[in-house]
């Protein structure tokens, strides 16, 4: 729960700054196909900027330390100390008792947001399965007769031809829905939708979602009176921004309500901030093209806060590790410094052991929780706890010499013992490029059913 809440934390954090720059600094500009990527590309890089790697640094900081925490007077010296892992209770439901409340909030409302796209779909279709279409340069065009608006979905223009427009007019309006079709903009708001179903809980995606609405409006209007204003396809005076700004203010005010839940996935002409889209059609100032420069420091301050990078690191493996590696462990002082054959022990080493199908310790910790289980006991005589497992892989990359630092019971020591012993064989360790033994210990929490 504690990794959800935290990606989720993250998201709002990375997508709260993007929207902050839109509205401030790139929102006013005309960089509209500029502001389109930003937009599309803003909700993908907030959720996944808090998923990259990272070390841990606590309990990395625990490891460098001589012995690590909670273990003092348990007769252990120093060892490398893998990422806690947690075992629950087996029983009925157990598989899906040990989920967190918060799993099952989050996976049942991106459920329903899917659900609540794959429903305006469907209404969209029964609403306009029955228009006959006639194929257009790029585009199908189907009549409406008034039940929809002029308007486009995918590669199809719904045409109200009840619409009192002059044939430049009419013009202007089919350009503008043909831009809509030839640039693809359904399948940003398809993409942006699912991206709202999947980030419900983030407040700062529903503005986004209105943002590029209006985006999409803008660079239809741009295509459509370049289109218009270069050859006039319609017999009449030369149509303008003017004009067009009044045929759009004219049509905005005749609009025809429908249900939103079809008609929201539609670009209609009469539909979508009129009185922005008119500003920006009488618009002459130049693009401040520093403005989308900001993005680049943007991201990299959410990059730094996401990655928590250690200074004092160094990559073993796809994990960070603290420099410099401590000496060999030569003494007897401590009861863990060799093995039983005299053997010296490593805690860090320049390539540290991992399995065989990489994935640095996360692969370890998720190799031992796949073979442990649940002690079987009576409810009463349940613990709550956690136990504390060393073990060496040895120069061959063979597991030895197993054993509990800090135990909680006999039949819980057991099953943690039984667990470490199924581990396959590593790619051992190397210091100075010769295979050298290294031990870990792996913290593991258990946790009666609730």
């Amino acid at each position: 729960m504690n990794d959800l809440l935290t990606w989720m934390l993250g998201s709002v954090l990375g997508l709260s700054a993007a929207w902050v720059l839109y509205r401030g600094a790139l929102r006013a500009e005309r960089c509209f196909g500029y502001n389109r990527a930003f937009l599309l590309l803003a909700p993908l890089v907030a959720a996944g900027l808090p998923l990259l790697p990272r070390p841990a640094l606590g309990w990395l900081a625990g490891a460098a330390a001589p012995g690590a925490p909670g273990l003092a007077g348990a007769g252990v010296g120093p060892s490398f100390v893998l990422p806690t892992l947690h075992v629950q209770a087996s029983g009925w439901g157990a598989e899906w008792a040990g989920v967190p409340p918060l799993v099952w909030l989050y996976a049942a409302s991106v459920a329903v947001g899917l659900g609540r796209l794959v429903w305006r779909l469907a209404r969209l279709h029964r609403a306009t399965r029955g228009l006959l279409r006639t194929a257009g340069p790029g585009y199908a065009l189907a009549n409406t007769g008034g039940r929809l608006p002029t308007s486009s979905f995918g590669r199809t223009i719904f045409w109200d031809e009840t619409a009192a427009l002059a044939p430049a007019e009419a013009a202007q309006v089919l350009a503008h829905e043909a831009a809509h079709v030839r640039q693809g903009h359904t399948y940003d708001v398809l993409w942006l939708e699912s991206w709202r179903a999947v980030l419900w809980f983030n407040p700062f995606i529903y503005p986004l979602v209105r943002a590029l609405a209006l985006t999409h409006e803008l660079l239809a209007d741009r295509a459509a009176l370049a289109e218009t204003t270069a050859a006039p396809t319609a017999p009449g005076p030369r149509p303008g921004p003017t004009a067009y700004a009044t045929l759009l203010a004219r049509l905005a005010t005749r609009r025809i309500t429908l249900p939103e839940a079809p008609l929201s996935l539609l670009h209609s002409f009469t539909h979508s901030l009129t009185l922005t889209r008119i500003a920006m059609l009488k618009s002459s100032h130049p693009v401040r093209r520093w403005k989308q420069w900001l993005a680049l420091p943007v991201v990299a301050g959410l990059l730094v806060v996401a990655c928590q990078p250690a200074a004092d690191t160094q990559p073993n493996n796809g994990v960070a590790l603290p420099p410099p590696p401590p000496p060999p462990i030569a003494s007897s002082e401590l009861q863990f410094n060799q093995l039983k054959d005299g053997s010296k022990l490593y805690v860090f080493v320049e390539e540290m052991p991992h399995l065989p199908g990489g994935g640095g310790n996360t692969a370890i910790v998720e190799a031992i929780q796949k073979n442990i289980q649940y002690p079987t006991l009576a409810a009463a005589d349940q613990k709550d706890g956690r136990i504390f497992v060393s073990f060496a892989v040895n120069k061959d990359g063979a597991v030895v010499e197993p054993r509990i630092v800090k135990g909680l019971g006999p039949a819980y020591d057991a099953a943690v013992m039984t667990a470490v012993s199924k581990l396959p064989a590593f790619v051992p360790g190397r210091q100075g490029g010769i295979p050298v033994n290294v031990i870990f210990t792996v913290p593991v929490q258990f946790d009666r059913q609730p």
